[in-house]
């Protein structure tokens, strides 16, 4: 049976060495992660376990959930959002941002994705990154799809870049072992354009980890997609965004890797109508007892470049969806914010997440606090772009405007703004 080592409590050049010592020469290194993976008979399973510092979990399945609609997008994402970037003169595009999405590949050749794709990886056993499955090419137009202009179909931050790193096989099914060494590859990526002295908005440098996708959460914070993601994110310092899934309205069935507290779980709302959870989006608490989701956004009958065809576009549902719209909406914030103070002006959602209750939306009947349907809420949008870029730089430098925009921010949402 194969298996990921876990170096915890020792270093990964000691478990590699405990590896090498029962003679195991065939595996597979995430020394950035400090994992291995490799088969493992019974007896040195037992000789690892015997192992201070070495943890073992043997490797599982993960899938991509979606839901294909079969009717028209009650409103176009491309409108709502051609509105909110043109508020700003020059309008937003959410240009600096990359994000890895690391899903079922990308149609890149797709007219909407053209030229955005500036890195990819394969890490199933499919034999391209091309998107054979149908749901990361959906995924990639959400976060930068298309153009900024009236009428065009475009994703959130259409000047982003997206690094398409493939996790799940065509047939749609990944393993634990497949998407830890895609976040190993991004997180060396990071770290190659910093040891490079590549400014944060180039394209080679990764922001963000999109996963849509997951298992079921089982409590186990030594799951190995959950050790990558807070390695990623602690040590790497990249925003680790993830789908809740699509398992509501039962309670803790927000999935694994979104239940981990290092992770950004996202849930949907409806896109029509008054703000609504969809009947769908996965609810906490976890297993462990984190309340969860931490934010919701819109991810109903919303419209999607497809995979099947360069012109064509289709109309999916899911929280696999919602999870990339916060990763886009992370460009038009962040760009937002460097023209106020500097290209220093570094966004990040774990960060504003400590400042959420200020900045999100709920319905009337929904807790006052963080809570396992809306988590902290739909963000304001317009109130967070407009206050970011109008608060005077030179008075406030850097992270220090942060808490002050949001705080700005909870007032003018206050008054309708």
């Amino acid at each position: 049976m194969r298996y990921s080592v876990i170096a915890k409590g020792i270093t990964p050049t000691q478990a590699e060495a405990e590896i090498r010592k029962l003679g195991i020469t065939d595996f597979k290194p995430a020394r950035l992660l400090g994992q291995f993976f490799c088969e493992l008979s019974e007896e040195k399973i037992r000789a690892l376990t015997a192992v201070s510092g070495i943890v073992l979990k043997p490797v599982k399945d993960y899938k991509a959930e979606q839901v294909l609609s079969e009717v028209a997008p009650v409103e176009s994402l491309s409108d709502v959002f051609y509105l909110l970037r043109s508020y700003f003169n020059p309008p937003l595009t959410g240009t600096g941002l990359t994000v890895a999405v690391l899903d079922s590949g990308i149609r890149k050749t797709h007219q909407s994705l053209r030229s955005k794709v500036v890195y990819e990886a394969n890490f199933t056993d499919s034999p391209t990154a091309d998107d054979i499955f149908g749901h990361g090419t959906q995924v990639a137009f959400i976060i930068a799809g298309g153009m900024h202009a009236v009428g065009e179909k475009a994703g959130v931050s259409p000047s982003a870049s997206i690094m398409n790193i493939k996790v799940i096989n065509d047939t749609g099914i990944g393993s634990d072992e497949g998407i830890v060494m895609g976040i190993e590859r991004v997180c060396g990526l990071a770290e190659q354009a910093r040891k490079n002295g590549l400014w944060i908005t180039d394209d080679l440098y990764p922001n963000i980890i999109n996963l849509s996708l997951g298992g079921e959460d089982d409590g186990d914070a030594d799951n190995p997609v959950r050790a990558a993601c807070r390695k990623a994110s602690t040590e790497y310092g990249l925003d680790v965004i993830a789908a809740a899934g699509n398992s509501g309205p039962k309670m803790t069935t927000v999935m694994l890797p979104a239940c981990d507290p290092e992770v950004i779980a996202v849930g949907a709302v409806e896109t029509n109508g008054e703000l609504a959870i969809w009947e769908k989006s996965s609810r906490g608490p976890t297993v462990q007892g984190e309340t969860k989701p931490d934010f919701v956004i819109w991810g109903t009958d919303l419209e999607m470049a497809s995979h099947q065809k360069d012109d064509e576009y289709l109309v999916k549902s899911g929280t696999s969806f919602a999870a990339p719209m916060l990763s886009g909406l992370a460009g038009l914030l962040w760009e937002s914010g460097r023209r106020a103070y500097g290209e220093a002006w570094v966004f990040s959602w774990r960060e504003a997440k400590k400042l959420a209750p200020y900045f999100s939306t709920k319905p009337q009947d929904a807790p006052v606090n963080k809570d396992n349907v809306y988590g902290f809420g739909l963000p304001a949008m317009g109130s967070m772009l407009g206050q970011v870029s109008q608060t005077d730089s030179t008075t406030q430098q850097g992270t220090e405007v942060f808490p002050m925009f949001m705080m700005m921010a909870m007032m003018a949402s206050m008054v309708g703004a």
